[in-house]
């Protein structure tokens, strides 16, 4: 007897004899020699079958398939990928492939079996592909040479239980098995002499060939004296192989009426789903970007599988969608895999859609009609790129086609919606295959055009001069989006996935707080205090309170974008500095307001605008959005101006607040007076002779008579108690010389 494996299904042990096993193929050959009639079905599951096959892979297997089960799943079709990563497959031990071949057939009657091979499977990896109801290959695919070096060959007795098995299955089709470990088979095609029409595989050596068959002829590209190894040709000719080549999983799911999102493996693998959710608002950038990439670490420290994004999201940045579809792709394998699925209860359009693209699957809401008639409830939407070709550049819109194309094809999905979504002028359509009408594919008009012998309309999906956007109905009709639920609660996405236990996905107060802080209204409100205080600090020495408010303002808002920092954020703080250095030259050495001045004052909003960009503007509206920020913090700074003005007006007159300012000290018991003169009473001081109470560092304080003005000197130092005449006055800037 051959050895037995350990899997465990429904509480039993697939423990089989080999001799039971190998009956077993002779009997499914008979399934697989032909495709069965199928109902269209949109239930699917793809699985991988690792090579060499392994007893814990099979407990894998075993587990998903329960999984998927017992969360109240229809199973449909269950596609085997016998080849990992497109390579060769062999197994060397037939104790574990005999557990998975059992476990293939306790599927009977609950799904339809699917083989997936498109390279060479060979050794027992045999057995497993050959008790599946259906085999389909690519064109490099082939099946065969159970025996060979490092491999146990059959033993000679199990011939006598394949022919037990079904005589009359065994003597037709017997020696399509044997001849895969067997050298000394003869294969040959015969018809039975009783009936003609009947055809069947068998041995030539066999003394009772000639008595039961007739019109022996040998199989094309099957030699005598080798192991047989069947080809993609050679199985389909033999009545292995069904249906067309597929090179591709996504064909596979074409083939079968499969959604586009089975293609990929459970990230799940039979785990219990602990389920966690966060939620996209706004615009995708590189903020978003950094603060999903926290959140998934923080889902898998706190021990999570499944993360449900709630997307309310959009924005042109495809670049960045591009990034965080990446991101989401990687975090779907490895050592601790997630399975995120993309919940869209109204619209994620251009960005929007690329993040939903790069989940496992997508979840969409479709309203129930109306009771009674009236207008339905509008149904989520996906797709919309109108904004973003509109705006863009030919060249960028070229370059995000082919990289979207990519993704697509990555995710299984169908690529030409790519072209539709970024090309108003495509005419999609979908089509069926008229020798199989299971099988369906989107593809162009054009394309359809040319393959029209193999292929023929079946529905238009985008006309010529629209936009394709895809609604739910439309999203799943096509397998872009796996399901659909009535509401916009992600309670009901749970209750679809039998998921028992929700938990908030948090990446930390310190994101929560930048978040918050990155708000516009918050942003522009933190850029009004802090050039208030900025100016007030450098126009009324003595005030300290609104140089830490101005220093810890500006101090917030580039924190609060360093969180989630892109590629300008140096250059942004390096404008800012520059600005506020360039400030400070001309108030405190420079007489006058010229270029320095006006050229610190850009460059401090130009820093503060681009701190809001994750990358350098590269389209017109992007460089149009820059100065439309610049034009905000300008009018945030002339707010500021007003609000110092008004401060440094009112605020000594204003009781307690009053003790925020550094008086002079009083000379004969009379109170100093600090003197904020205006424009006509700065010009009165021309000429006028002083002395300097404070040292002029160049800015400092000067007593005229009972007053004390601020003002500046020439450029030099001036220690306190010299006498000082006024040169210059400009506005309210008061310019003094040492006499």
């Amino acid at each position: 007897m051959m050895g037995r494996g350990a899997a465990v299904t429904g509480g039993s042990r697939f423990r089989r004899p080999a001799v039971e096993l190998w009956t077993s193929l002779a009997l499914l050959l008979a399934a697989a020699s032909g495709p069965a009639a199928q109902p269209e079905v949109s239930e699917g599951l793809f699985i991988t079958v690792p090579s060499p096959i392994t007893s814990e892979a099979v407990e894998r297997i075993q587990k998903q398939i329960e999984a998927r089960e017992h969360g109240g799943r229809s199973l449909g079709v269950i596609v085997f990928d016998f080849n990992p990563d497109g390579k060769p497959a062999w197994t060397a031990r037939p104790g574990v492939c005999s557990d998975l071949t059992n476990l293939i057939r306790s599927l009977r009657g609950r799904a339809t079996t699917v083989a997936y091979v498109h390279n060479k499977v060979s050794g027992h990896t045999v057995m497993p592909v050959l008790a599946c109801d259906e085999i389909v290959m690519g064109r490099n695919g082939a099946l065969g040479e159970i025996t060979g070096p490092g491999i146990e060959p059959p033993r000679t007795e199990y011939e006598g239980y394949f022919l037990r098995g079904d005589p009359r299955f065994g003597e037709q089709r017997f020696a399509l098995i044997k001849k895969m470990y067997d050298p000394q088979v003869q294969l040959r095609k015969a018809s039975a002499r009783k009936d003609p029409n009947q055809k069947a595989y068998v041995d030539a050596r066999d003394p009772n060939v000639e008595k039961l068959y007739v019109g022996l002829e040998p199989v094309r590209g099957v030699a005598d004296n080798t192991v047989g190894l069947y080809t993609a040709e050679v199985a389909r000719d033999v009545g292995l192989r069904r249906g067309a080549l597929v090179e591709s999983r996504a064909e596979v799911a074409e083939m079968y009426g499969l959604p586009a999102a089975v293609v990929r493996d459970d990230p799940l693998g039979g785990r219990t789903p602990e389920v966690f959710t966060y939620v996209l608002r706004g615009n995708v950038d590189g903020a978003m970007r950094e603060s999903v990439q926290r959140v998934l670490r923080n889902v898998r420290s706190r021990g999570g599988n499944v993360l449900i994004l709630e997307l309310h999201c959009g924005g042109n940045d495809l670049v960045a969608a591009r990034g965080l579809a990446e991101d989401l792709r990687a975090a779907q394998s490895g050592d601790q895999p997630l399975q995120i699925i993309a919940f869209i209860p109204e619209s994620a359009p251009a960005a929007g859609t690329v993040v939903a693209l790069g989940c496992t699957q997508i979840v969409m809401t479709l309203p129930k009609p109306p009771e009674g008639g009236g207008e339905p409830l509008p149904s989520a939407t996906l797709g919309d790129f109108s904004r973003y070709v509109e705006s863009a550049p030919p060249k960028d819109i070229e370059a995000h086609r082919l990289s979207l194309r990519e993704l697509a094809r990555l995710q299984g999905y169908p690529e030409v919606l790519i072209d539709g979504m970024l090309d108003r002028q495509v005419e999609i359509v979908r089509a069926v295959r008229k020798d199989d009408a299971r099988q369906r594919r989107l593809m162009t008009r054009a394309d359809l055009e040319a393959q029209q012998n193999e292929w023929q309309l079946d529905k238009v999906i985008k006309h010529p001069g629209e936009w394709l956007v895809l609604d739910a109905a439309l999203a799943k009709d096509i397998g872009v989006a796996r399901y659909t639920v009535t509401g916009k609660q992600v309670s009901e996405v749970a209750t679809l996935f039998g998921f028992r236990e929700l938990r908030p996905a948090d990446p930390g107060w310190l994101d929560r707080f930048a978040e918050f802080l990155r708000k516009p209204v918050v942003t522009v409100l933190l850029v009004v205090i802090g050039f208030t205080g900025l100016i007030l600090e450098l126009k009324v020495p003595g005030l300290t309170v609104p140089g830490i408010v101005a220093a810890l303002c500006f101090i917030l808002v580039f924190w609060s974008q360093s969180r989630f920092s892109g590629q300008t954020f140096v250059l942004a703080l390096l404008l800012f500095l520059l600005g506020l250095v360039l400030v400070g030259i001309e108030i405190f050495v420079l007489p006058g307001f010229g270029a320095p001045g006006l050229f610190g004052i850009l460059s401090m909003l130009a820093g503060l605008a681009l701190v809001t960009f994750d990358r350098l503007p590269e389209s017109g509206a992007e460089w149009g959005q820059l100065g439309w920020r610049i034009l905000m913090y300008l009018l945030a700074m002339l707010g500021a101006l007003l609000s110092a003005f008004l401060i440094a007006r009112f605020l000594p007159k204003v009781p307690y607040a009053n003790r925020l300012i550094l008086e002079a000290p009083a000379e004969r018991g009379e109170r100093a007076v600090e003197f904020l003169p205006g424009a006509e009473e700065a010009a009165e001081l021309l000429g006028a002779i002083g002395t300097s109470h404070t040292p002029l560092r160049p800015a400092g304080v000067v007593r005229f008579g009972d007053k004390f003005v601020d003002v500046v000197s020439d450029g030099s130092f001036i220690p306190a108690g010299t006498r000082v005449q006024v040169i210059q006055v400009e506005g309210t800037r008061i310019v003094v010389k040492e006499v």
